[in-house]
C-alpha cells in the first residue's frame, strides 16, 4: 500500500533560542544512537515516518506541522555534519537545490569520493519520483540526501500542494529501495489523510506501467486514512492510545530520589526526569515511538505551546543532564548508559 505523510502548513519561524536547543539535543540523542546501535540506525530510525515524528516532537517542535520536518531537519543537519558518522545534504528551498553540492563535500569528509554521483543520481532519482509519480499537483520544497560512513542513505522531502494547505513528506531508507526499479514502492515511512483520485506509478501494481510508460492507466485511489489530524490541539485518548496515556501519566509521577545520578546535576528535578524518561525512550524504547508519536508533544512542550509551552530552564536542565549522562559514559566502562536504560525500564514498565 503506498501513502504519504501529509501535515497541514503553520505559519511563523521557529525562533533562536528554541531552535539552538533542538541542535543540542537532537546532536545528543543522535549520538547516543550512533554509539549504541550505530550510525546506519539512526539513519533508519530517520527514515521511520513515526519515529522521525517522534524526534521532533520530543525536542520541542510542534506536534504535527509541516515545521516538523523543515525545523527538524535543519536542526539535525547543524548538529551531525561535523560527526565524521553521518552527512545530511540539502535542505529546504535553495538549500535543497544545492544538494549535489552538499553531497560532495560530505562524501569527501566521509571519504565516500567513490559513492558521489551514485548519491546524487539517488538525490535526483527520489525527488523526480515523488515530484512526478505520486500525487498530481504538488511542488517539492524540500529535499534532503542523508548518507552514513557505511554508503546507506535516506532521503526526506517534503511538497506542497499546489492548491490547498497541506505538506506532504516523503521518506527513503536505501536498504527498501530497490536498485533495478527505483520507483517501486520505495517509501520507509509514509501515511497519509490525504484522499483524493491520483495516479500512483510507483505502486507495484503498475509495474507494467512504468515499463510502458505509453501505456493507459486509469487513476484509481491509493492513499490510506493517517495518523496525524487537521486540528493543532492534542486530544487524549483519541491521539494517544491508552498505552500512551498511561506512559505520559506515569513519566510525570518518577520520583528524582530515584535517580541519585541525576541529581547532582544543578536544578534538575521532577519535570527534567521526566523529559529524560522520554528521552529514553525514544532511544531504547521503539514501541512507544513507533505507535504514538504525539506523546512525544508532552516531553519539552511545543513552539505553539501546544500541550503547553516550552519551559527554557526544564529545556536546558535536560540538555545538561543529558551532557552529564554522555559524559558519564564516555569515562565508565560497561553498561555505559546505565541511567538512561534505567529510565526507559522505568517507562516501558510503567505501560507494560
Amino acid at each position: 500500500m503506498h501513502s504519504a505523510t501529509v501535515l497541514p502548513l503553520h505559519g511563523g519561524r521557529a525562533p533562536k533560542w528554541l531552535f539552538g536547543r533542538m541542535v543540542k539535543l537532537g546532536e545528543l540523542i543522535s549520538n547516543v544512537i550512533m554509539d549504541e546501535f550505530g550510525p546506519d540506525e539512526l539513519l533508519r530510525r530517520l527514515s521511520d515516518k513515526d519515529w522521525f515524528q517522534a524526534l521532533a516532537c520530543a525536542i520541542g517542535y510542534d506536534w504535527h506541522s509541516s515545521g516538523t520536518t523543515t525545523v527538524t531537519i535543519g536542526a539535525l543537519k547543524e548538529a551531525l555534519n561535523d560527526s565524521g558518522e553521518i552527512f545530511i545534504a540539502g535542505g529546504k528551498g535553495k538549500a535543497g537545490n544545492n544538494t549535489p553540492e552538499d553531497i560532495r563535500e560530505g562524501a569527501a569528509r566521509l571519504s565516500l569520493s567513490s559513492s558521489i554521483e551514485n548519491f546524487v543520481e539517488h538525490s535526483r532519482l527520489s525527488a523526480k519520483v515523488d515530484a512526478a509519480m505520486v500525487y498530481d499537483n504538488i511542488g517539492i520544497y524540500h529535499h534532503s540526501f542523508l548518507f552514513a560512513k557505511s554508503g546507506r542513505w535516506a532521503v526526506v522531502q517534503q511538497a506542497m500542494q499546489r492548491e490547498g494547505n497541506k505538506a506532504i513528506r516523503f521518506q527513503w531508507f536505501s536498504d527498501l529501495a530497490n536498485e533495478h526499479d527505483i520507483a517501486n514502492e520505495p517509501h520507509s515511512g509514509l501515511e497519509t489523510n490525504l484522499r483524493q483520485q491520483t495516479l500512483d506509478l510507483t505502486s507495484n501494481a503498475n509495474t507494467f506501467a512504468r515499463e510502458g510508460m505509453t501505456e493507459a492507466l486509469e487513476e484509481y485511489r491509493r492513499v490510506v486514512a493517517g495518523n496525524y489530524p487537521d486540528r493543532h490541539g492534542i486530544i487524549p485518548q483519541i491521539d494517544i492510545s491508552r498505552k500512551g496515556v498511561e506512559a505520559v501519566r506515569k513519566a510525570s509521577e518518577v520520583d528524582p530520589k530515584n535517580y541519585r545520578e541525576l541529581l547532582l546535576v544543578r536544578g534538575f528535578g521532577r519535570s527534567s526526569i521526566r523529559s529524560l524518561a522520554f528521552v529514553a525512550s525514544l532511544i531504547y524504547g521503539k514501541e512507544l515511538a513507533y505507535r504514538d508519536p504525539v506523546a512525544y508533544a508532552y516531553n519539552l512542550g511545543g513552539k505553539d505551546g501546544i500541550p503547553f509551552p516550552v519551559n527554557r530552564e526544564t529545556y536546558d536542565s535536560v540538555i545538561e543532564g543529558m551532557d552529564y549522562i554522555v559524559d558519564k559514559a564516555n569515562i565508565e566502562q560497561g553498561d555505559k548508559y546505565r541511567i538512561l536504560k534505567r529510565l526507559n525500564a522505568y517507562l516501558t514498565n510503567a505501560h507494560a
